[in-house]
């Protein structure tokens, strides 16, 4: 935990220094998961999370700000447990089944998700935690709702429905009927039934469907920040299709500001007072820099 508060701390006075230095301005915004550990060293437990921010590049542990990162080091870091092949924690790409770790000793990252820097956004990955232990990752970098990060294809199959994993860079709560259940209609996503509308599924097992009236239905109301999801696609004529998320959200839709326990003081930019921040889990924090 401290060397995760470390890491937020220079986060922030990077933020600070390159706000005194350019302008427009740029957030930096802030999630905390929590992995449940198995209980036994050695027997994994699975954490589903998605990117909603854009990386920076970390070079001898400082932020690059302005340099984005895909590489596993720069977005996770030391957060997750070191070790051999099969003994250490693993960040793997659900759509490609690429991975990486942290290879002890040295712990340096090894793994084609690290040399390939393929962990972008709108896809979802898996925390595989190895130690036993419950553990946090924060995922902290530079607030991008703007959308425009590629495609996604939703893959089809002939006899039964397959499952596409995805999840949203964007820092906002989003309401699946307003916000991105319109554009999913748009490319794709085909309403019905219960058992023959496609689905978003969260891996609680939640999910959002559209009647063939076009009215979402389902316990999968919000997409948020940092979560994983995936759409099952069922037969439907129209076979795969490409999802491409392009914001049309107002600022509105922002949720409330909270930062990872314990509270963390925000580093005061251009004379202003410093501020403290109160905390509550899996939700985004955002910290205006200074213009």
């Amino acid at each position: 935990m401290k060397k995760v508060m470390l890491v937020i701390v220079c986060l922030l006075f990077a933020a600070n220094v390159f706000a005194q230095q350019s302008d427009p301005s740029n957030d930096v915004g802030y999630v905390k998961l929590t992995s449940t550990g198995s209980g036994t060293p050695g027997v994994q437990a699975v954490l589903a999370f998605g990117l909603p921010f854009k990386f920076w590049n970390v070079v001898a542990n400082v932020p690059q700000y302005g340099t984005e990162s895909t590489r596993p080091s720069s977005i996770i870091g030391a957060q997750i447990n070191p070790g051999g092949f099969t003994t250490a924690d693993r960040i793997v790409n659900q759509n490609t089944a690429q991975f990486a770790y942290r290879l002890a000793p040295g712990n340096n990252y090894t793994g084609t998700l690290e040399t390939a820097a393929t962990m972008t956004p709108g896809k979802a990955y898996y925390y595989q935690n190895k130690t036993g232990a419950n553990r946090t990752l924060v995922l902290a970098g530079d607030v991008d709702n703007a959308g425009g990060y590629g495609t996604i294809t939703i893959t089809a199959s002939p006899t039964l429905p397959s499952a596409t994993p995805i999840s949203w860079r964007d820092s906002r709560n989003l309401a699946v009927a307003t916000t991105v259940g319109p554009q999913l209609v748009a490319d794709g996503f085909t309403g019905g039934t219960f058992t023959t509308s496609d689905l978003i599924v969260h891996p609680s097992g939640s999910n959002a469907r559209v009647s063939t009236g076009g009215v979402w239905a389902g316990t999968l109301t919000t997409l948020v920040p940092g979560e994983a999801y995936t759409i099952q696609n069922r037969v439907h004529v129209n076979g795969a299709w490409v999802y491409d998320y392009q914001t049309g959200v107002a600022a509105s839709m922002m949720d409330g500001v909270v930062m990872p326990t314990p509270s963390i003081t925000k580093a005061p930019m251009n004379n202003e007072s410093v501020k403290t921040s109160s905390v509550k889990t899996n939700t985004a924090k955002t910290v205006g820099a200074a213009k």
